[in-house]
């Protein structure tokens, strides 16, 4: 069964099956077209976690 989950970005609904990227830290989740805009106390898009001070954004295939 697939389940929709949100971008914790744009809160747009995808797939759990999509391709995301999360932080190796605090397991922040951007889809793709977040990935360069998400921005917060830490970052300003690109891989580094916007929301932890040293996570990095890693490309997750959907969910187990």
């Amino acid at each position: 069964m697939t389940y929709m989950i949100p971008c914790q970005c744009c809160g747009r609904q995808l797939p759990d099956t999509w391709q995301w990227f999360e932080c190796d830290r605090c397991h922040f989740r951007v889809c793709p077209w977040c990935l360069s805009t998400h921005q917060g106390q830490y970052s300003q898009g690109g891989y580094k976690c916007s929301r932890c001070a040293f996570g990095r954004l890693h490309p997750v295939e959907g969910r187990k």
